[in-house]
């Protein structure tokens, strides 16, 4: 049974405030009561709260609801036939996810730690759709990215090692992080080596020798600064070694 716990607003309450989390602030500096496109989903979203490891929605569950991380974080997984997990993918605060282009979830979306998530109705949001082209735009924008990552997960998987694998992710969390170095990363180990198809004790090994060559510093179980991004950009590209 899906552990979560659905927010109801109060009499002159939104359900941001309940929810305890800002609503992201759009380009230029508006925030979503301010843009059309935002006015639509706050008017037809619904925050859900979920404890950590708690499914948001299980493989093959139907699609009928497109979601996005105010608080927290997700991770969208499978269950391989020889009882391995493969991650498909993170989501951190701004991001969306469940947006299937089928009727059915392709994944299982479970929350990393204790997350907060706006839950939209998908027949709500494509009806919206019609009538407001920017949401429309938003939406091929989401479903853009989301093929991107998979393309680019799936070269990872197929072409890289080990540690170029690792350079990689940590690259790729800080360009999702506004290009700040400075990373607090709410997945375990063990999530980042189901992402990146290795073991947790290759992974542990490659951040010791990331350590040892001074590309990062790790201060506490999830906060590490990448101190020469130049080495792990030609380590994620194949063209450096350490």
């Amino acid at each position: 049974m899906t552990a979560m716990l659905q927010i109801a607003p109060l009499a002159g309450e939104t359900l941001a405030t309940r929810a305890r989390a800002p609503w992201p602030v759009l380009e230029g500096g508006r925030s979503e009561t301010a843009d059309p496109v935002g006015a639509i989903l706050r008017g037809i979203g619904t925050v859900l709260k979920f404890k950590r490891n708690a499914a948001i929605f299980e493989e093959g569950d139907p699609a009928q609801h497109v979601y996005k991380v105010i608080g927290g974080a997700v991770r969208t997984c499978r269950m391989l036939l020889d009882g391995r997990r493969q991650i498909a993918d993170f989501y951190l605060p701004g991001d969306f996810f469940g947006l299937d282009s089928e009727d059915a979830h392709g994944f299982t979306a479970e929350a990393i730690a204790d997350a907060v998530v706006v839950s939209y109705p998908r027949v709500q949001i494509e009806l919206s759709a019609e009538a407001e082209p920017a949401l429309q735009k938003l939406l091929m924008t989401v479903l853009a990215k989301g093929l991107s990552a998979t393309r680019n997960h799936v070269v990872m998987l197929g072409r890289q090692t080990a540690q170029e694998r690792l350079a990689w992710f940590l690259l790729r969390i800080m360009q999702r992080s506004g290009d700040n170095p400075d990373l607090d990363l709410p997945m375990s180990r063990l999530d980042i080596a189901d992402y990146l198809g290795l073991t947790i004790e290759t992974v542990s090994r490659g951040i010791s020798q990331f350590k040892r060559r001074q590309l990062i510093s790790v201060s506490g179980a999830h906060r590490v600064v990448l101190k020469d991004v130049e080495t792990l950009e030609a380590l994620a590209s194949g063209e450096g070694e350490i």
